[in-house]
């Protein structure tokens, strides 16, 4: 199990932090902190209370400080426009400070498996970028859907949302979310990034992302 290690300016970690990691550490911002540098396999979480004006180079600060460990930013006020600056930098999540346990503990798994967390609205703006960079479809992949999931899958990769999606084929969205589980358990990935990525003929997550934020 990753250790887990709240980086912040506040003087204890909020209750929150504390239910989804009870043995969680809680240290100041990183500079030449001999003790994060040793923290080995742990998932940093970076708290960004909007009273230091560049976010990214915290984010850049922590990843020198903690070599191979993966950075997630908690903003007090989350943004798309900040969430792309620290990504970029980066880190490999971005959520509100203020999530629920269960959002905390989803967050580190998806982590841990080599995923990238976002917000639906940052996670769109990234699908669709990408779908502008793709200049072909993996058809391949698309054969092992039926009809209707390659439709909603196609629109996923497209950027499209779940509401788009319904009103675009005349369907409810609990019926695309159905269809889209489905193309999930299909081709064998967890989210619509990595959906995205598999139409697309994209590479992973983290070398992809780099790209597409330029």
């Amino acid at each position: 199990m990753k250790q887990h290690i709240f980086l912040t300016r506040r003087p204890e970690t909020l209750p929150t932090w504390n239910a989804a990691f009870p043995n969680a550490r809680l240290m100041p911002y990183p500079t030449s902190d001999s003790a994060l540098a040793k923290s080995g396999e742990a998932i940093i979480w970076l708290h960004i209370a909007g009273d230091k004006p560049d976010p990214a180079l915290l984010v850049q600060e922590s990843a020198l400080a903690a070599p191979g460990c993966a950075v997630v930013v908690l903003s007090n006020v989350p943004s798309d426009e900040e969430g792309l600056a620290v990504l970029e930098a980066g880190a490999v999540g971005y959520t509100n400070s203020l999530a629920v346990p269960e959002v905390l503990r989803q967050v580190a798994a998806v982590v841990e498996n080599g995923g990238l967390w976002v917000g639906p609205s940052l996670m769109q703006r990234l699908i669709a970028g990408m779908a502008t960079r793709s200049g072909q479809i993996n058809n391949g992949q698309l054969g092992k859907l039926s009809a209707r999931e390659r439709e909603v899958a196609l629109a996923v990769a497209g950027g499209a949302s779940n509401k788009e999606i319904a009103r675009r084929l005349q369907i409810s969205e609990r019926t695309v979310k159905a269809h889209l589980t489905a193309a999930f358990e299909r081709l064998g990935v967890r989210d619509r990034l990595q959906l995205s990525l598999l139409i697309n003929g994209l590479p992973s997550p983290a070398a992809e992302f780099q790209k597409t934020v330029h």
